[in-house]
């Protein structure tokens, strides 16, 4: 056949591989361009979400509506909380709220009170304050629950105006307030206290506690907000001493603040949160002021920390400017080992994300993360890492809502009530707001401060609650997916009886992940201590590793998922976590 031949008479073989070739480059040019835009338009857009979160408030019965108190125009104090706090108080297996509540200071003979809701296990709460002997004794603000007795049952703390409170769980239901044999009433330290958190910071075993003070009022009420009257941003106050207390393990605690160098005459505190951010295997303290540099204090594991705040690249922005800085919220969203930092701030300055470079070292990347452009018009307080979706990957749940009533008429086009916000993390690095795509429960704004997280009816996914201010709460149930889960409860022997603290390593075949038992965090809050891991796809964990603060560790090896499990220091073998009641539809 001649060279002439050949042309004139291709064959079908090549004609198909020339119609394939080029199809495979159309296809190619197609997903090089895509995959180029895709984090561009989620950064614009909203991605689908298949979770619903749905308000269950009334449904589940309950009718707390938060007090703030104000007479006239509010002032600071009266916007200030609420908190919300969650653990399972009776050993049932499930997890029950404490709502803090203002007080009528004006001598108006209102009366009011905080509320514990018991939960019946059926998706139901009761009202059992009274009963329990909880009410709170001032005007309240925050709340963390720790075991500070180890008495297995988890004691409860109350940041006030005035005296704080700390109510000793008799662990039949009832409480008593102790907080003058235990010396923890705080009035070294100010009237008025803001965020609290329980951590066993020497290791022996025993919860200390921290709690941290905002502004010293004064007589100042009212400040000007363009052209009307409202109450004063914390710049008009000075600031307030903090406490740290060490548990003496006989009931009472000593004030160590200036011995254990913590000691901050003009902080104004907000949130404050414990975690081992370096993996030295001893817990650091995180704590957010309001206007002033954000702290960070080193464990230097003999009895003292060191303020490195600015050494570490957290206790201002990228930009150099100090936050009003309310949530603070640690976890490791991406799966590299190291526990990231998000702290969020007002309206038109944006929430800020850290990323643990290790070695002691954080670098923003709310930019990057896509944080930036998604918060710039909210003023964001209490919420945090968690999975909602159970991807194995930690998403971001956020409550918004102005601090000033009068903001409306001030800047018109700023709302005072605010959409709350829920990013997921799309596992590059970004995260998307998925909020209007999430359910009813985004729909209602409001004036968003506290938030809690917990799986509320055991179904193996992370509910939230919501402390609203002058509001009643929300409490969001989350629909599910298809995604397994695991859920761990841990008790310590010779650590502390809550396991605050403890690092736990899942790892499955696509994922490694890390969770901390830690108290506080969010805003003036504080979450479900258990720790529960999305697994995607997978139906179990190849190695579950626990590091105990005592210096033990445990593994596990091919652990099922779709479980809760109880996991004793020392132990061996794994528990399942025993429900006294089963809720209608749960796993």
């Amino acid at each position: 056949m001649t060279p002439n031949q050949r042309r004139s008479r291709p064959s079908p073989v090549s004609k198909r591989f020339v119609g394939t070739l080029l199809m495979f480059l159309i296809v190619v040019f197609v997903i090089v361009q895509t995959s180029t835009l895709i984090p561009e338009v989620y950064a614009q857009n909203t991605k689908p979400a298949p979770i619903e979160f749905t308000n269950v408030t009334a449904a589940a019965g309950i009718k707390f509506v938060h007090f703030k108190g104000n007479k006239g125009i509010s002032i600071n104090r009266e916007e200030f909380g609420p908190g919300v706090c969650v653990a399972d108080f009776d050993g049932d297996g499930w997890q029950d709220i404490y709502f803090v509540n203002g007080r009528d200071l004006y001598n108006r003979g209102i009366s009011v009170s905080n509320a514990l809701y018991h939960n019946n296990g059926d998706g139901t709460f009761t009202d059992v304050t009274e009963k329990a002997g909880v009410p709170g004794t001032g005007y309240g603000l925050g709340c963390v629950w720790g075991d500070f007795n180890n008495d297995a049952f988890p004691d409860l703390f109350v940041t006030q105006y005035g005296r704080n409170v700390l109510y000793r769980n008799n662990g039949n239901g009832t409480f008593t307030d102790v907080k003058d044999e235990a010396g923890v009433a705080g009035t070294e330290s100010g009237a008025f206290h803001s965020g609290a958190t329980f951590f066993d910071y020497d290791q022996d075993g025993w919860l200390d506690l921290y709690v941290g003070s905002y502004v010293a009022l004064g007589d100042k009420r009212y400040c000007q907000l363009a052209e009307v009257l409202s109450s004063c941003a914390p710049s008009e106050y000075r600031g307030s001493p903090d406490a740290l207390y060490h548990n003496n393990h006989d009931g009472t605690f000593t004030n160590v603040t200036a011995a254990a160098k913590i000691y901050q005459p003009e902080g104004k505190n907000l949130s404050v949160a414990a975690a081992d951010y370096d993996n030295d295997g001893w817990p650091d303290l995180f704590v957010a002021n309001d206007g002033l540099n954000a702290y960070l204090y080193h464990n230097e594991r003999n009895g003292t920390f060191k303020e490195i705040g600015l050494v570490s690249g957290m206790a201002v922005t990228a930009q150099g400017r100090v936050m009003a800085a309310m949530c603070i919220s640690l976890g490791d969203y991406d799966n590299d080992g190291e526990l990231d930092l998000y702290i969020s701030d007002f309206q038109r300055s944006s929430d800020h994300l850290w990323h643990n470079e290790g070695k002691g070292l954080f670098d923003e990347v709310s930019e990057e993360a896509g944080i930036t452009r998604l918060t710039r018009d909210v003023l964001s307080f209490g919420g945090g890492f968690f999975d909602y979706d159970n991807d194995g990957w930690l998403d971001l749940f956020i409550a918004n809502g102005h601090v000033y009533p009068e903001v409306e008429q001030a800047a018109p086009g700023t709302h005072y009530k605010q959409i709350n916000s829920l990013f997921h993390n799309e596992g590059n690095g970004r995260f998307t707001e998925v909020g209007k795509l999430s359910g009813t429960g985004f729909g209602t704004p409001y004036v968003g401060r506290g938030v809690a997280f917990a799986d509320f009816d055991n179904d193996g996914f992370t509910d939230v609650v919501v402390a609203n201010n002058g509001d009643s709460p929300l409490l969001l149930h989350n629909s599910g997916n298809g995604n397994h889960f695991l859920n761990f409860r841990l008790t310590g022997t010779k650590s502390n009886r809550d396991a605050m603290g403890a690092r736990i390593h899942v790892v499955t075949g696509t994922t490694s992940q890390i969770r901390e038992i830690a108290g506080g965090g969010s805003y003036l809050s504080q979450s479900d201590l258990r720790a529960n891991f999305g697994l995607g796809k997978a139906k179990r964990a190849e190695i579950v590793e626990i590091s105990w603060p005592s210096g033990q560790r445990q593994v596990f090896r091919n652990v099922e998922a779709d479980k809760f499990y109880l996991i004793d220091e020392g132990k061996d073998q794994l528990q399942l976590q025993q429900f006294a009641r089963k809720a209608a539809g749960s796993k």
